[in-house]
């Protein structure tokens, strides 16, 4: 690599070792930053054509060239070699090829440090909405499945052991709820990733470039920075992105993980559409559950690029810093993993194959319609506390006599306590139980279908943000 292809290098007496530059050069890992890298090239001409640096004609020549190495670097036809230090390197060292010194003018009021800070926001803002879309089209596929499955029976859980009867459309919607907070904290992020850093320069800001404010405009940002200082040295919107990730994927992999049960024989729950599956290459009856089983070690591995990206920030002194230059294989990788499991997911749960009748035969079991007796004692006037002793008393009488709550006649009701009745025999079936359930959010089949409508509603929104549009 001679003196020419780097961007500094005019006070040292020596050319950088290899070994020095293997650890230092990362061209080739992010040249998938060059159209940003471009387009704040463009911005910055402008810049620099409005301090009266360039010419219009020099401005234009450079923009044209900077679209053309970009329409190259899209075809693959242009890429950094392995004497480009960085991606700006590379972008200068091919502008200056072809345009000589008029491409060397570009570099003047402006510092590798507030390119790479504004590369990758301006990456990560351009990635925020088509990941959106991805999400979006999960929720799509719950809401569906949830619209469908709304008064169908299941059992609900707590601690993994059956607690209470649910609908399947309801227990659904709680993920389609907790994915949808994921969402709002994309958008969310979106809004606080909105300053540019370009023209913070090195740190100091620019003597030349002294509209920032109109770069910020030209590259779709809300303002320009406050603080040079921060504008350069920050990367709290790097590891908030990385929050949100690793947060949207955690979640994902509680749904992963109940997929994961509903289809094994013991549950029944669910069937996976062949093409969401995969086999075995020694036993050909199985039918795997990978999406599921790939998202929840996904998950694990987006948690720990946020824990890497929040050690390099830790005590880290003003302004910038190379240890900085984690944030670019931290980001990227949470954009790919996304990318790869947000769709493959959105199918999976869309083509799954519930199955309504095994749910409603296992809802009942466990006595799982026992707080059906207690809640009849307490309308009726017995303090919660001794309806809740009644009850259980009640249950331990039919685990002895091998019975289930549902068979027990008035007779053997009345032997455990006086106060129940034969009344409490309309409260013990699994409709009854679900349809109680009426307060808003509850889970009877009618609070259920309202709730996706207020979902369905804010998924059309959501979708507008995207630019998918809504239904």
């Amino acid at each position: 690599m001679n003196q020419t292809t780097r961007l500094w290098g005019g006070r040292f007496r020596k050319p950088p070792d290899p070994r020095m530059m293997r650890l230092s050069s990362a061209a080739s890992a992010h040249a998938r930053l060059a159209p940003q890298d471009i387009a704040g090239g463009k911005a910055h001409a402008a810049e620099l054509q409005r301090a009266g640096l360039l010419s219009q004609s020099e401005a234009e020549t450079i923009v044209a060239t900077l679209d053309a190495i970009a329409n190259e670097v899209a075809a693959g036809t242009l890429l950094p070699s392995a004497d480009d230090e960085d991606i700006h390197t590379f972008v200068e060292r091919v502008l200056i090829a072809r345009i000589g010194a008029t491409g060397a003018k570009l570099r003047a009021g402006r510092s590798r440090n507030d390119q790479a800070a504004n590369n990758l926001k301006l990456y990560l803002r351009q990635q925020a909405r088509p990941l959106g879309a991805m999400l979006a089209e999960l929720l799509e596929a719950i809401a569906a499945q949830s619209e469908v499955h709304a008064a169908s029976v299941c059992p609900g859980f707590t601690h993994l052991q059956s607690a209470q009867p649910v609908t399947f459309g309801h227990w659904l919607m709680a993920h389609g709820q907790v994915l949808a907070r994921d969402a709002g904290r994309l958008q969310d992020w979106e809004k606080r990733s909105g300053q540019s850093p370009l023209g913070a320069a090195a740190l100091a800001g620019s003597a030349i470039a002294l509209t920032p404010e109109l770069s910020a405009k030209a590259l779709g940002y809300d303002g320009p920075f406050e603080n040079s200082v921060d504008a350069v040295g920050a990367r709290d919107h790097v590891a908030e992105f990385l929050f949100v990730a690793a947060m949207l994927l955690t979640d994902l992999s509680r749904l992963a993980e109940e997929v994961t049960l509903w289809t094994s024989r013991q549950f029944g729950w669910v069937t996976l559409d062949d093409a969401f599956a995969t086999g075995s290459s020694i036993m050909p009856q199985k039918k795997n559950p990978d999406i599921a089983e790939i998202s929840r070690g996904r998950a694990a591995r987006l948690t720990g690029d946020l824990v890497a990206m929040l050690g390099a920030l830790k005590g880290l002194p003003l302004a910038y810093n190379r240890d900085l230059a984690e944030d670019k294989r931290a980001a990227f990788d949470a954009v790919d993993v996304l990318s790869e499991v947000l769709p493959a997911f959105a199918g999976l749960i869309a083509s799954m194959e519930p199955h309504p009748a095994v749910m409603r035969a296992q809802a009942g079991t466990g006595f799982a319609l026992a707080t059906e007796v207690a809640d009849y004692l307490a309308r009726k006037g017995v303090p919660f506390a001794e309806a809740h002793e009644i009850t259980g008393a009640l249950v331990r009488y039919c685990e002895e006599m091998g019975r289930d709550l549902e068979t027990i006649d008035p007779i053997e009701l009345r032997a455990v306590d006086p106060r129940l009745d034969e009344g409490v025999k309309a409260c013990l079936t699994l409709d009854a139980a679900v349809a109680a359930r009426s307060g808003f959010g509850g889970t009877a089949p009618a609070r259920v279908v309202e709730q996706i409508e207020r979902f369905n509603a804010w998924l059309d929104g959501f979708k507008a943000w995207t630019g998918e549009g809504g239904r």
